[in-house]
This record gives structure tokens, sequence and C-alpha cells, in this order.
């Protein structure tokens, strides 16, 4: 499935309630490059190894000026529930309801799974779409290259290296 959404245009705008259930807005990250990683389950294995180590090198992704904003059909509870297990400090929102409303909108909702593809959306500091990945098979989760690639293409060199340069 390839994406509704075009690169160099503006990023979808939307509002989703996190694990606490308080609306976190797209537009609340202007200034930080986004990595928008959809994903089809809270507790699925892959998932929860997607998702496990994306928060193990989250300090390298935030060296590109960059926070990762993750986002499932799961409700609320269940992100609660799931990020306090698995340690994640990254908001987890919820596309519960109307559901699968922000998958459909990023063109990545499975219809006949009532999931979200598999996908990452790289969007830039002015909330321009850059770069998007969408897995081919769900049950394969991106490699940490694809993030920083995406965020490569995004900002260039991450800024520790270029502290040292």
């Amino acid at each position: 499935m390839a994406s509704s959404q075009k690169t160099n245009t503006p990023a979808a705008e939307f509002t989703l309630p996190n694990a606490e259930g308080q609306p976190v807005r797209l537009s609340d990250y202007r200034g930080k490059n986004v990595v928008l990683s959809f994903y089809p389950a809270d507790w699925s294995p892959v998932c929860t190894s997607e998702l496990s180590l994306i928060q193990e090198t989250l300090d390298d992704i935030r060296g590109y000026n960059a926070e990762v904003v993750a986002v499932s059909v799961d409700n609320t509870y269940s992100h609660r529930a799931w990020a306090e297990k698995q340690r994640l400090s990254f908001p987890l929102l919820s596309d519960f309801w109307p559901h699968g409303a922000v998958a459909r909108q990023y063109g990545v909702f499975r219809e006949n799974d009532g999931i979200s593809e598999r996908a990452l959306f790289f969007i830039d500091a002015s909330g321009m779409l850059r770069d998007s990945w969408v897995s081919k098979d769900p049950a394969i989760p991106p490699g940490l290259n694809i993030i920083f690639d995406g965020l490569e293409r995004i900002e260039g060199t991450p800024q520790k290296e270029a502290s040292n340069a």
C-alpha cells in the first residue's frame, strides 16, 4: 500500500489523545523534525520489538532535532499500560475513534484488518512531509537505517557529529 500523502507538501494535521488522554497535535512539534510511526497494535511481538528499539536509540534520534510520535488504533488505556511495561518515553497516540481516522488521512489504514500499516513519515521542522516508508508486510519492522536515513535527508549531519567536526 502506498501512502496517500505526497512528499514536499504539508503533513496532514491531526489531534489525537496520548496515553494519559491529553490531546496532542502534530503542530505541537513545529520547530522539531518528527518521525511519525504508525504501528499495528500494542502488545504484539513485532511492535514491541520495533518500539523498544526506537526507545533505545531515542537520544540518537533527538540528535537530529527530531522527536518520535507513535500512532496505533489501540485505546489510551492500552497505550498507558504498554508504555509503562515497555518503559517507552515518547508519546503513543490513540487513533481509536473515529477508528483509524488519522491512519486513513495518511493512507495507511488496513480496512480489512482494522489496524494501520507499519509505516514511517518524516516531517521536517516546518511541518512538511519529506519522506515516508510503508512496509510491504506488517510483520516486518523498519530497520534503524530507515529511520536514520530519513532523518539524514531532512537534517543532514546529526548535532553530535557536527559538534565534533
